[in-house]
Formats: structure tokens, sequence, C-alpha cells
């Protein structure tokens, strides 16, 4: 095909650093420097002007290839800061009447908004074809690895879908040698500003930075071994030191997100993000990160390093403090060394926040193993204090390609042709996996969390099923 000109659009979402678009161009460059490129990313764009900003781009670059990445989908995500579930839950399980009315609307409003994004989406890329009928146009991204096969009969035939984990179907596509290491973008953040003029829109924000790839777990609920693939190819650690002094020297970047699936998702990640930290130390970068990390079995000495390079936030997972839900959920760790780890984390002077997930009436929950996860939420705030401790609510979402999924059919809690991307809250309520018999206790203390105004939900969510587990 031997194209000369690329557009990558990133679709639609939250406003968050689009790293995996910037990824990709960056690979490009590496593959074929002789392209001109343009990164046009639609998060920054009001609802209003992005089909228009859409064909301007297009009918000023005149690209031979028009990449779209499609970040996210679903009408919820099942955690406590999600709108759609707390007024699906709120309809559901509140015990007051206007209360329930209320959400009963904004539901209303949750299936048009979820609906018409879905909509906007797919009439971008088939403006795409239109305005650029001589291009090469194609979807990648997550949803489209998720669920790329619910649309293809919404898409012109001519539209190439890649729900694949690597690169190579792409550039095949295009013609285009695959870089000997496809892991590795070789971020130039100077190349980046002239595809991407718009990147200032995330000066002082946080930028995130991805040090590995794949994830060997079998977690019953989770998507990363699917997206990512169960082998881990990790980056070379001064490159991604290298890329971070970059974002710090020229971006005057202070705050970054690493985008590992895990940071530790096995052994052999103890000396790459050893290396890494160790690097970031040698650099003296006046930084800040965070990232997503299972502290069982954390050693002193990498908790020194992570503590001495900038961590300032840390998201841990921990699900239950019941050793028989994590066993049903295949997490691999015990709630032991869960504490441990929290432990060497506060000895090596650790003094930022500890965000602890906790997924509520998971397979196997009972009365009694909830009041375990009490108890252990008490202790890891012993550990570091009240103060620090967050718990992030979640319920596991039944998901394609997944465990829980299998786990569902199997039960008959869904059909075989159930739809995951339905926004109706009859649907949401049985795809976030909260069956009986605690399903209406733990509804209600959610629902009652919710509508308190003091941004505290988990803390809420607690200390309400505290009360009533203790209540005969």
């Amino acid at each position: 095909m031997n194209p000369s000109k690329i557009l990558t659009v990133r679709l639609p979402c939250k406003k968050v650093y689009p790293l995996g678009p910037i990824y990709l161009s960056s690979i490009l460059r590496r593959s074929a420097p002789h392209l001109s490129q343009k990164l046009l990313d639609l998060a920054l764009v009001k609802p209003n002007r992005r089909e228009n900003i859409l064909k301007e781009t297009i009918r000023a670059f005149q690209p031979d290839v028009i990449a779209f990445s499609w970040r996210d989908i679903q009408v919820f995500a099942p955690h406590d800061m999600d709108n759609a579930m707390r007024d699906a839950f709120t309809f559901f399980y509140d015990s007051s009447p206007m209360r329930r009315m209320g959400a009963a609307f904004e539901g209303l409003g949750h299936i048009l908004t979820y609906r018409s994004r879905i909509t906007e989406n797919l009439d971008l890329i088939r403006s795409a074809v239109r305005l650029s009928p001589g291009s090469t146009i194609a979807v990648g991204g997550p949803s489209m690895r998720i669920f790329g096969e619910r649309f293809r009969s919404k898409l012109p035939p001519q539209v190439h879908l890649f729900p694949e984990t690597n690169l190579d179907g792409f550039f095949q596509l295009l013609g285009l040698p695959l870089p000997r290491d496809p892991l590795e973008p070789g971020l130039d953040l100077e190349s980046l500003e002239a595809i991407f003029p718009e990147w200032s829109a995330y000066a002082g924000e946080e930028i995130g930075i991805q040090t590995k790839q794949g994830c060997p777990r079998r977690c019953l609920y989770c998507l990363y071994g699917f997206l990512e693939g169960k082998q881990v190819r990790r980056r070379d650690p001064n490159r991604v030191v290298s890329e971070i002094a970059a974002y710090h020297s020229r971006w005057g970047s202070r705050r970054f997100w690493f985008a590992d699936a895990q940071l530790l998702s096995e052994p052999s990640d103890y000396d790459h993000l050893s290396a890494i930290l160790e690097g970031l130390i040698r650099e003296r970068l006046d930084l800040n990160w965070s990232g997503y990390l299972r502290v069982n079995e954390l050693s002193a000495e990498l908790a020194d390093l992570m503590v001495r390079s900038g961590l300032h936030e840390l998201e841990i997972s921990l699900n239950s403090g019941s050793q028989s839900v994590l066993d049903q959920l295949h997490l691999g760790f015990s709630v032991e060394e869960v504490i441990k780890g929290c432990e060497v984390l506060r000895k090596a002077g650790y003094p930022g926040r500890v965000l602890i997930n906790l997924s509520l009436n998971a397979p196997g929950e009972t009365r009694e193993t909830l009041m375990e996860t009490l108890d252990v939420m008490r202790q890891i705030r012993t550990i570091f204090g009240g103060d620090r401790v967050v718990p992030v609510m979640f319920f596991l979402a039944i998901q394609p390609h997944t465990g829980l999924e299998r786990k569902a059919l199997k039960e008959g809690s869904i059909s075989e042709n159930y739809d995951p991307l339905s926004p109706f809250p009859w649907d949401v309520r049985r795809l976030i996996y909260n069956p009986p018999p605690l399903d209406k206790l733990i509804g209600r203390c959610c629902a009652r969390a919710f509508h308190r105004s003091d941004g505290n939900a988990g803390d809420r969510i607690l200390e309400c099923l505290e009360e009533e587990l203790k209540s005969p």
C-alpha cells in the first residue's frame, strides 16, 4: 500500500492522556520515518464541534489512512464513582420513593447519553468513509478488542476492524514493516508536538507511561489478560526512564501514572520495576507517580525505591478480606500477604494515600466474609492511619471473555444471547454481579451512601454494612 499520510483519531471519551494513540504514532514514525502524520484527540473537542473538526482535519490533511482508536464504550463502570451505577442502585434499592423517582429520570438520561455516544462514534467513522473514499479506514483500541464483532454490521464493509492484541495485522494492511521491537514506542516529544499541537491541553496533568504489556494472572473478572495477552513483554528500563525524563524537562510534567495492568504481576517484574525506579532516582527527577500494585511479597528494598523515587498514591488490589473469596476469584495471594505488604510500605516511609479496591458480593460472599473484610480494613487503617486509607468499592462486571462471564452463563444468571452493552437499568443490574442473598443488603448500603454528598462513598458503605451486619 505504501501510504504517505496517516491520520490517527482518538474517538470521544473522558479526558485522559491519549497514551495508546501517542505510542501508535511513535511506532509508525519508527517504522516509516517518511510518513506524514497527524493526531486528532476528539476528547478535547466539544460534542457539537467534533464532526466539523474531523471534516476540517480530513480536508486539510488529505490522509491515505485514517486510524480510529476507540477507548471507552460501556454504559457503566462497576465502581462507586460511576453515576450510571449509582443511579441504578438508587432506583432499585433506595428506601425513598422520591430519590428512586429522581434516579429513574437520571437513568433515562444515562440511556440517551450512552446510546448517543455509540451512535456518535459510529457516525464519525462513517463520515470519514464518505469524506475520504480513497482512504484506508481502520478501527482499533480496547473497545474493539472486547466488543468489535458487535459493530461489524453497523459499519461500511471497507472499514477494517482490528481486535488483535498486537499491531501485526494493522502494519500488514499498510504494507509497512513492523519495528523489531514493537513494544518500544521510541517517543520523541518534538516529533509528537509537530503532529499533535493540542498536547498543551495536558500540560500539568497526569501523564501515562507503560512499562510493559501482558498479565499472566487469571483473575476471574479481569480483562487485562485478554486485552494484552498472558505473556508479559517488558520495555527496556532505560528507555522508560528516558521517556519520563523527557516529559519532565521539555513539558515540565511532574505527575505520572504507570498504566501497566499490574506493576508487579509476576516475580520477574521486581527487577524490571527496580531498574526503572533506580533510574528515576539517579536522574534526580522531582516528580510524583502512582500506579496499580499487588503488594503481596513486597520487599523492603523495593518499597524503599518506590518511596524515594516519588510514589505519592497507590492503588492496591485486595478485593476481599476473606481468603475463601480471594481463592474463588483466583487472585493468587493471601490476605496475610497484603497486610504484610502494607506494613512494609509504611516502614519504608510512604507518605501518600492508599486506595484499597474492594469488590462487594463477589462469588462466595457471606455475612461472615463481609465481617472479615471490615476487620482487615481496620487493620490496614491502623497501619497507615485512617485518613490515608480510601476504600474504593466496585462490583464485578460480567464482561465478555472473562471467567466471570463463563460462570454467569453456567449458572444461568445471563443467557447466551445477552447484550453486554445494554444501557437499560434492569440489564445493568444483572450485569453488575450482585447476587442474592446479599444483594438487597449491599444494595441498601450503597444507596444510602450514594445520596450523601461528602465524597466518601466507600467509607459510608462500610459503615452501613457494619451497622446492618451487627444488628440482630
